[in-house]
């Protein structure tokens, strides 16, 4: 095998991680696979992220950093590393999640052992609240209707799916599935199980930063001529087309999707009423 073939690129869209960017890059430098590139995206931080980031860069040649002119939106900024990728194999990394040592090197051999699957994750948990009963070991390698099922059992839980080890061919096919809306995530988690299986490597492990976006209060929106009725809209009218022009799904399964769907509108705004 090529080494070409078996490189991963790790992409990691930053703004202001100083607190959080070095305990990251440490998780990387530290994996027991080596033949990978760490893509930076500075995306205009105002503290030392660029610092820090050129720091470790000194000490090691696979990291490369892009610094933005101007502010990107945060889904923006995720699609602009991926284009600079030159590895088969990508993921994403927030600059305040970390991996486990093995993380690349066994998700690799699962990924690239299986022409069914096109990714492959760790078990995850939330760094702060972490116990054994947090982690979450679920996988998606059923028929496409179980592993959308399994999806809306488990989406509030799904980061290991967004932060797993992708094949770059499957996931440029569904890159523009990633847009501002909220929810959008989940659009795209659902466009890459469409794609085909998603295994998860339960030696491996994730660990999730309390400091996303997802948790701040004002992070939430809804479009306003729907917020009444329908506060996923874009979710649940992207998630129809979907399954509506699927072949894989039958006449009920897809009723019973889109039942699933607007539920999940239902648990939304149980959530927002909430915080």
């Amino acid at each position: 095998m090529k080494d070409a073939d078996s490189k991963i690129s790790v992409c990691i869209p930053v703004y202001n991680g100083e607190k959080t960017v070095s305990r990251n890059l440490n998780s990387l430098i530290r994996q027991n696979y080596k033949n990978f590139e760490i893509l930076i995206s500075n995306n205009k931080s105002t503290d030392k992220t660029l610092e820090i980031c050129n720091a470790f860069k000194k000490n090691d040649k696979r990291i490369k950093i892009y610094n933005q002119k101007k502010k990107l939106p945060v889904f923006q900024n995720f699609k602009f590393l991926i284009k600079k990728s030159k590895g088969n194999y990508v993921m994403w990394l927030a600059s305040h999640h970390k991996l486990s040592k093995n993380y690349l090197k066994e998700n690799y051999k699962i990924l690239s052992k299986n022409k069914q699957l096109v990714a492959s994750m760790g078990t995850d948990y939330f760094e702060t609240f972490y116990s054994h009963k947090d982690k979450k070991n679920f996988s998606l390698e059923h028929d496409l209707y179980n592993n959308l099922i399994i999806f809306f059992r488990y989406c509030w839980r799904s980061h290991g799916i967004f932060y797993s080890l992708i094949k770059k061919k499957n996931l440029i096919k569904i890159l523009s599935s990633l847009k501002h809306y909220i929810a959008s995530d989940w659009i795209f988690m659902i466009n890459l199980i469409f794609q085909g299986k998603i295994s998860r490597s339960l030696d491996t492990y994730l660990i999730l930063g309390r400091e996303g976006n997802s948790l701040k209060k004002k992070f939430y929106y809804v479009n306003k001529k729907y917020k009444s009725i329908i506060p996923l809209y874009y979710f649940t009218k992207h998630f129809y087309e979907l399954i509506n022009s699927s072949k894989q799904l039958t006449f009920f399964q897809k009723k019973k999707l889109l039942l699933a769907a607007l539920y999940l509108n239902i648990r939304y705004l149980i959530s927002i009423i909430k915080i």
